[in-house]
């Protein structure tokens, strides 16, 4: 069954409350001084381009980088449980965050890492790494880049995208949604909001955000991914 992208709850909710914390105003003031839907149509074609190439390329020997799997999710889950030592996560909040974890390690185990889904992913592609220059898109800044499902990339880029573009950005990437894609898009986006927390977790500039937006990740997304 299709599934409309621009019309997922979830994605909707974190992009107006901005949840994954990045600073994305580079890009939104870019936009509107270019025609936003047509550059947001060569987002999705560029990303489509990197993964195309990922997928052909050979890493040298010697090749590190990060890895987006369901050790990562459940290591982000057990540094998020320091929150509670400290005051900054609630027990409930918590017991929500373990619950998703196990539900996201059993959708990582019954969605096969092939070729075609799995490879080298950017990883950060809206937190100010898009230039513009004479029209075109170029992606700056690799440091998060890391091996992952490749529907990282756009899980990132669509829930930081409003409502009104992000069918834009499937037509660029040539996305075929389904109900079933849709929803592990979904669950993606909060994998990398738990992995970002996770790594800010001691970090004292971080103690307001954790304070008024951890309690909505938990109470409201987290909740709904589950009752899915």
């Amino acid at each position: 069954m299709q599934a409309s992208m621009e019309n997922s709850a979830l994605l909707t909710e974190i992009a107006d409350k901005a949840l994954l914390n990045y600073d994305i105003e580079v890009v939104s003031k870019q936009l509107i001084r270019h025609n936003e839907n047509q550059l947001t149509v060569k987002m999705g074609a560029l990303q489509q381009t990197l993964h195309a190439h990922s997928q052909k390329w050979v890493p040298p020997a010697g090749f590190r980088r990060l890895i987006y799997d369901e050790t990562t999710i459940v290591q982000a889950c057990d540094n998020l449980g320091k929150g509670i030592q400290s005051g900054i996560i609630g027990n409930d909040d918590y017991r929500i965050v373990c619950d998703v974890t196990k539900l996201i390690c059993s959708l990582f185990a019954n969605t096969p890492k092939t070729k075609a889904s799995w490879g080298l992913v950017h990883a950060d592609f809206l937190s100010g790494n898009l230039l513009i220059r004479e029209g075109q898109l170029i992606p700056i800044d690799f440091s998060l880049s890391g091996w992952a499902y490749y529907l990282l990339d756009p899980a990132i880029c669509l829930c930081n995208l409003k409502k009104h573009l992000r069918k834009a950005f499937i037509e660029g990437y040539g996305l075929q949604l389904t109900e079933e894609r849709l929803y592990f898009i979904e669950a993606l986006t909060l994998y990398i909001i738990l992995v970002a927390a996770s790594r800010q977790i001691n970090n004292i500039v971080w103690k307001s955000w954790f304070e008024k937006r951890f309690p909505v990740i938990t109470g409201e997304f987290c909740q709904k991914l589950q009752r899915h």
